[in-house]
């Protein structure tokens, strides 16, 4: 095949050992032509499941693939590039596609070349692009030497976690090597917001906040959002997702600006931070030792895994435990205290609803999410809801709540008959 993509079959360009690797590209691409053809829609839902999932799978291997390939074809073939092109640049070039995205191909298969377990799991289709994505976020130079030893366990992560677990736990790793590290106040510093007024009045701009400013800022704006949610379907109004946030941003600003002196009556911030994180950053700020507090002196004490290693938003967004030690001079504490089965705290039938204490509670136990299969509501959307309704005789009662966004409990509602009276 020549490089302007015309074949020439009596010419393959070598071979490897027995077999043609052109002719493996074309069975591989017959193979895929056949599958074009499969009416998926005349599957069962457990064959369109697994077809679907084998997709996904069969789409991590054709980019690892590519990665593999394309750094391969740099090191061997530099006389088939152009003066100052990178094969990225010829590939291309010669199949008049967009460059940026077979550049970054080429440089993440560099990148995987120092992680050969990651590598030969993208290669086999067990980790997706999405997830070296996040992978790569990992590597700097306070965690380089760590990284290489964490590749199963961060692999394992990735086939047993959902995505925002993943992402929790590679965000609690990262966390964990870097005590010291100038993250916080990087993230407080380049706060930032820019705004301009258009020739025709409209206004248009972009922020960006640190972990807790956009905590804040995201629950105020989410409670707004919900509000404007149920009178829109009060009224069936047309309102677009987009329109309502715009006119919720609105509605703080102009309410704010009218009552400066007037707090929520609820805090926007919260914060989930084990006792044992806690002591372990200040003894730090301190300068104290930390040696007795900590498997390693370097580490933080933080596990996404573990209770006692938690500091996190309470929608499970893990954060540096500075911003958590700097919150703690005007903050509200809250102690919970959770055994090895979780204990049982129990309102008996007089309560109807679950009290603000256990709601959050149960806040903490979900990670701030919709108990719902891949619900992902934001935390203003979620309620505290009885597994065992209590029309139906079930307990207000850790062990019988659950959280579910308003959509889904309301959903759960219909679908459970109260008991006849």
């Amino acid at each position: 095949m020549s490089l302007d993509g015309d074949s020439d079959d009596g010419d393959r360009g070598g071979s490897w050992g027995e077999v043609d690797p052109l002719a493996v590209l074309d069975h591989l691409e017959a193979a895929f032509d056949e599958a074009a053809e499969v009416p998926v829609g005349c599957l069962g839902s457990q064959e369109t499941l697994e077809w679907l999932c084998r997709v996904q799978r069969l789409q991590a291997k054709a980019q690892a693939l590519s990665c593999r390939s394309l750094v391969e074809a740099h090191d061997l073939s530099p006389e088939t590039m152009a003066v100052g092109r990178t094969m990225a640049g010829v590939v291309a070039a010669h199949t008049r596609a967009n460059p940026k995205p077979v550049a970054s191909d080429q440089h993440l298969g560099v990148w995987l070349r120092g992680f050969t377990v990651f590598a030969e799991a993208f290669g086999q289709g067990r980790l997706t692009r999405s997830h070296l994505q996040v992978l790569r976020t990992l590597d700097n130079k306070r965690t380089r030497s760590y990284l290489p030893e964490a590749q199963e366990y961060l692999i394992e992560a990735a086939e047993t976690c959902d995505w925002s677990e993943f992402v929790a736990l590679c965000r609690y790793w990262a966390l964990a090597f870097d005590p010291d590290g100038p993250e916080p106040d990087e993230q407080v510093t380049s706060r930032s917001m820019s705004y301009q007024t258009d020739s025709d009045g409209t206004l248009s701009g972009r922020f960006k906040l640190d972990p807790l400013a956009g905590a804040a800022f995201t629950t105020a704006l989410e409670q707004q959002i919900q509000r404007l949610f149920r009178e829109d379907s009060e009224t069936n109004s047309d309102r677009t997702a987009t329109q309502r946030r715009a006119d919720a941003l609105v509605q703080l600003v102009v309410a704010g600006a009218q009552n400066p002196d007037v707090r929520l009556p609820t805090p926007l911030v919260h914060i989930v931070m084990s006792s044992q994180v806690a002591q372990d950053a200040l003894s730090r700020l301190a300068g104290g030792a930390v040696d007795a507090l900590t498997v390693d002196k370097y580490r933080l004490p933080l596990d996404h895994g573990d209770i006692d290693g938690r500091c996190e938003l309470i929608d499970g967004t893990p954060i540096h435990p500075r911003f958590a030690l700097a919150a703690l001079a005007s903050a509200t504490l809250r102690r919970m205290v959770f055994g090895p089965d979780g204990e049982i705290l129990d309102l008996g039938r007089k309560a109807r609803g679950f009290p603000q204490h256990l709601k959050q509670a149960l806040l903490v136990k979900a990670r701030g999410r919709c108990q719902h299969p891949g619900c992902q509501a934001p935390v203003a959307w979620l309620q505290a809801d009885h597994l065992m309704p209590w029309n139906r005789h079930g307990p207000t009662a850790i062990t019988n709540g659950q959280i579910l966004c308003d959509p889904h409990n309301k959903a759960k509602r219909d679908d459970i008959p109260p008991l006849p009276s």
